[in-house]
């Protein structure tokens, strides 16, 4: 029998624009997981990035919930809420959101206080769900 790999999960906030990523790192006063910018050398393509990005990652593994992933994108931000909430006047950003589903879909329930925590963050949230799974039988 083939064994099914678990759920994997992924949060994070990134800008995206014409930018620095130096600039963004200072506004907001925190240390992005990852950046680029705009010219830069894509190491996987060999082709040139088209726009710059800062993203901050959660913390957790992956295995944790889309929900608790947000949470912590969220803890770590909500320090600097009037930062980012600058930064994105000038910029796109928000909240990304991937899962890699090999067993099945969880579902995804958002509690009051994280919606309350996306509001004050004025913060969009975008859906990257990949369905790595199939309802095919190995026999059919």
């Amino acid at each position: 029998m083939i064994e099914t790999r678990d759920n994997e999960y992924r949060a994070y906030f990134t800008v995206t624009g014409e930018f620095d990523p130096a600039s963004i790192t200072e506004q907001i006063g925190l240390e992005p997981t990852s950046s680029w910018k705009k010219g830069d050398r894509n190491e996987r393509t060999h082709l040139e990035r088209k726009f710059s990005r800062w993203s901050l990652d959660s913390r957790l593994d992956k295995f944790a919930s889309l929900e608790a992933h947000i949470t912590d994108v969220l803890e770590q931000l909500k320090p600097n809420a009037g930062q980012v909430k600058q930064v994105l006047k000038l910029d796109d950003g928000g909240i990304q959101l991937v899962g890699w589903f090999y067993k099945d879909y969880p579902g995804l329930h958002f509690e009051k206080d994280l919606v309350a925590g996306l509001a004050e963050l004025e913060l969009s949230v975008d859906f990257d769900f990949y369905y790595m799974y199939s309802d095919a039988r190995e026999d059919s």
